[in-house]
């Protein structure tokens, strides 16, 4: 009995070991999104990789990130948005996101602190919150991709300029 026992425990912890944990769903491009890292509430989290898109962060004053083509790069982005409320509310919006350029030949690597520049990691959070709200390059943290044809798997942990609700994001984008 106690090999029984044994033999089935150690099953649920080989299968428990293999299944991706996370909420799917699928994205604007029709592609499959895991979601591994909590998602905030009272909203909808994505995340979508570009082909052939890279991004263009030249600007006059302020930063402001713009998709432009180049076919040796990824554009991944991830973003968060919250939820307007039922009631008519002037300046209810709510917006966080994250975009990365990545190479586009398969690779693993991990990022952190300053070479985060190499991703041109920006973040960017849209509300009516004085001071905080804009685009910002993200030069503290940590990053580690798995880059394929098939899927980028992205975990990422970063200090944002201001408050945010998406410091901390895993996900998976087809």
């Amino acid at each position: 009995m106690k090999k029984i026992f044994a033999l089935v425990a150690i099953s649920l912890v080989a299968v428990s070991c293999n299944t991706t944990k996370g909420v799917e769903s699928i994205n604007w491009l029709g592609k499959k999104v895991t979601l591994v890292s909590a998602m905030p509430e009272n909203g909808k989290t994505t995340a979508t990789r570009s082909f052939n898109k890279a991004l263009n962060l030249n600007s006059y004053e302020q930063l402001f990130p713009k998709a432009i083509y180049n076919p040796e790069t990824v554009l991944v982005s991830y973003s968060y948005d919250r939820n307007k409320s039922a009631e008519n509310v002037a300046d209810d919006f709510y917006k966080e996101e994250l975009f990365l350029e990545i190479p586009s030949k398969a690779f693993k690597k991990e990022y952190k602190d300053s070479e985060l520049e190499q991703v041109k990691l920006v973040y960017g959070k849209h509300c009516y919150c004085k001071g905080e709200a804009g685009y910002f390059k993200i030069n503290q943290g940590s990053l580690k991709i798995n880059h394929s044809e098939k899927e980028t798997k992205v975990k990422l942990t970063f200090k944002a300029p201001s408050s945010s609700l998406i410091e901390n994001v895993e996900f998976t984008v087809e």
